[in-house]
């Protein structure tokens, strides 16, 4: 006796039928996928080693120099902040290391030395112009931006007393008493 294919629902287009292959597959992939042990976040991404971390506390000084007034530890905060991120993202454990591999690639390239080995401040610049388009120099930028200028514990060391406007601006406060610009 002929048994037509099961149906779901009343149009032809949501018509599910079950073979015999469909069921093989379907089991073949669950059974693949409860073999895989359970991971936790980030475990699928590499941690960044010592050399990348430095690699990287220079590219922030680089891309905000601050030397004279900020020492590592603000830069250092932000950099963890986002280290933190990864460990949690693959997709930003991957930007991060994808990242900081084309950064020394170009540096090779252009300077047969890694990046970190280029003493030269405008030379080091030169390179990093060359990603400053790349999602990954983005990142870096962005946390960077706002980890240390949106820090009010910084800005007394930039000169600058925090909002103005409740006090009628800027004009009661001068406005060019920064030295470091």
């Amino acid at each position: 006796m002929y048994n037509p294919p099961m149906q779901v629902g009343a149009s032809a287009a949501a018509r599910t039928e079950v073979t015999r292959r469909r069921l093989l597959q379907s089991m073949m992939l669950v059974t693949a996928a409860l073999a895989l042990p359970a991971l936790p976040p980030g475990a699928l991404a590499a941690p960044l080693n010592a050399d990348q971390k430095t690699t990287l506390l220079r590219v922030a000084r680089d891309i905000y120099p601050h030397d004279d007034l900020l020492d590592d530890a603000p830069y250092q905060a932000v950099l963890d902040a986002i280290l933190v991120e990864a460990e949690s993202s693959p997709e930003v454990a991957d930007l991060l290391s994808k990242g900081l591999a084309d950064l020394e690639q170009r540096a090779q390239h252009i300077y047969k030395a890694n990046y970190i080995a280029i003493s030269k401040p405008e030379e080091r610049e030169g390179v990093l112009r060359t990603i400053e388009l790349t999602d990954f120099f983005q990142k870096i930028k962005g946390g960077l931006l706002m980890g240390l200028y949106n820090n009010k514990t910084l800005w007394p060391k930039f000169g600058y007393d925090g909002s103005s406007w409740e006090t009628g601006g800027f004009i009661d406060k001068g406005f060019d008493k920064i030295d470091w610009f």
